[in-house]
């Protein structure tokens, strides 16, 4: 190592210091010093090293990073749901276990009984069941009718809105009052948008629109700029297919999942898999020509010099092919001049599967979902590692269930269509009940179906029995209403005394082991008063 060199020159000699030549070891330091470089605080930060020195990374907000790449990101992710088999596969599979048979409300609407006596609280229970029960018949009477062009009903829309967010990023719900001479059971109807319906480029400082939604003063969504038409099938509408209108924010329901704070539009699902899954792709489709190319050639004939068509074969044609008939126990003789060489392409070889099995588990992962509901290969699990890879994925759609479509958008159509429903009068408030307790309600997702049935249903009872749950939270659990499947219980048996029948799921009858009942000659269970 030098430290300064010495130059002469006409006039007065001068010491001038030059730098010192020096090389760094992999992690920074100086070789041949006896003290390296402070270590620094994060390995990823500071620029020290040479693995991290060439990341460089921009400080894009919430809102930024998506503000010029949202709309290829939708293009992008849409091309894949159409062309690869696994993104479809991905947004099939996240659509089904996210919605199923549909998210369903179970009205809890109830009249406060504080302060009544037993027969004040008697009555308002009753009003109040009652209430639900009307609540129930009207709801299912109008699912039907929800969709504004008639082509699914409420819960068809909940899968066409979700399949939107994790396709393009989110979806847009208008609701849409309607008349009272339309005859609907509710004067509510819904449309579905997709997110390229609200312009991500149009933003206006002056007026706090910002992405295509308008803000208040204090960052509250106001209204949206909506297009009336999708931007992408703009040359099969009219003349004002593009124009956009101010929608008021209480008649959208935004659905979309927001990764980081402040952020006010969604990033389709598929976005960190999307270049693993063109590429895979197009590794697949080059694979598969390759291997179809190689089965074209079953060998080649060669010939030292000129003579007949060998093996008895036809005459070549322009571009050298020629056919050949071989039966069965074949022995040709080849001529002097022939030799016959066969194809022996080569194999994808021992790594294909593993290659692919990886690149799809990093595509699942990408997606939220799993490897195995992704691929369908369940060969590399057991029960054990099946149940625990289902029990975390299941945690994480029930997060979605309730973060995104119960809220974002079950909640707000619930709250208008109860709206609707009493001042169109077909509902009509019990004596006592408010309107905000009108609006209680619990949305069920469909049921998880068992894993091992015996060892499920076994397990909820141990946690009734032992006051750890209640039978209606387990009935709800399943996906059903507690007072519906009571009221059928009720009706079935009644319908079997009537005939004389007596079934092992009638509890008032005294149950003997496996849930057998019991015989005619045995004592009624307790509580229970002997029938004449």
């Amino acid at each position: 190592m030098r430290g300064t060199a010495r130059v002469k020159g006409r006039g007065k000699a001068t010491r001038v210091s030059a730098p010192a030549t020096a090389s760094v070891d992999l992690s920074g330091a100086v070789v041949g010093s006896e003290v390296g470089r402070e270590a620094a605080p994060y390995d990823a930060a500071g620029g020290f090293g040479r693995r991290s020195r060439a990341w460089r990374v921009g400080g894009y907000g919430p809102n930024t990073a998506l503000a010029y790449t949202l709309d290829e990101l939708r293009r992008k992710s849409r091309d894949q749901a159409r062309k690869n088999p696994y993104a479809r596969a991905a947004i099939d599979r996240l659509v089904t276990n996210i919605v199923g048979t549909g998210i369903k409300p179970q009205s809890t609407a109830a009249i406060s009984t504080v302060g009544m006596t037993k027969t004040q609280t008697k009555a308002a229970n009753k009003a109040s069941e009652e209430f639900r029960q009307a609540v129930t018949r009207l709801w299912w009477d109008w699912t039907d009718q929800a969709d504004s062009i008639g082509a699914h009903d409420f819960y068809g829309l909940q899968a066409i809105a979700v399949r939107g967010m994790i396709e393009g990023g989110e979806s847009f719900v208008r609701m849409r009052p309607r008349r009272i001479s339309d005859g609907l059971a509710v004067p509510l109807q819904l449309q579905v948008l997709e997110g390229d319906h609200c312009d991500v480029f149009k933003n206006n400082p002056a007026n706090n629109v910002r992405q295509g939604i308008q803000y208040n003063a204090i960052g509250a969504r106001t209204g949206y700029y909506l297009y009336r038409e999708h931007p992408g099938d703009g040359i099969l509408g009219n003349s004002s297919a593009l124009n956009q209108t101010l929608v008021q924010a209480a008649d959208i329901c935004h659905l979309y999942r927001a990764m980081r704070p402040g952020q006010d539009r969604g990033e389709p699902w598929l976005a960190p898999a999307l270049q693993t899954l063109y590429d895979l792709n197009g590794y697949l489709n080059a694979e598969l020509v390759r291997k179809k190319n190689s089965a074209m050639f079953v060998g080649f004939i060669k010939r030292v010099a000129d003579s007949e068509s060998p093996l008895g074969a036809d005459d070549a044609d322009a571009s050298g092919s020629a056919s050949l008939a071989f039966e069965p126990g074949t022995l040709q003789v080849l001529d002097d001049d022939e030799d016959v060489t066969f194809s022996d392409p080569k194999d994808v070889g021992p790594n294909f599967e593993a290659f692919v099995r990886q690149s799809l588990r990093g595509i699942a992962t990408a997606a939220g979902t799993l490897y195995e509901l992704l691929s369908g290969d369940y060969s590399q699990l057991n029960d054990r590692t099946l149940r625990a890879a289902l029990n975390d994925f299941r945690r994480a759609v029930e997060g979605w269930q309730h973060h995104h479509v119960v809220f974002q958008v079950c909640r707000p159509v619930w709250i208008r269509w109860i709206d609707l429903a009493l001042l169109s009068g077909a509902l009509v408030l019990p004596a006592g009940m408010r309107r905000q307790d009108a609006y209680a309600v619990k949305w069920t997702p469909q049921a998880w179906p068992y894993i091992h049935p015996v060892q499920d249903v076994e397990s909820k009872q141990m946690e009734i029995r032992a006051g750890f749950s209640t039978r209606s939270q387990k009935v709800s659990e399943g996906g059903y209403d507690s007072e519906a499947i009571d009221a059928e219980n009720a009706q079935d048996n009644a319908r079997a005394d009537a005939l004389g029948l007596t079934y092992a799921s009638d509890g008032r009858q005294k149950a003997g082991s496996a849930g057998v009942a019991a015989s005619a000659g045995d004592p009624p269970a307790a509580g229970t008063a002997p029938s004449d």
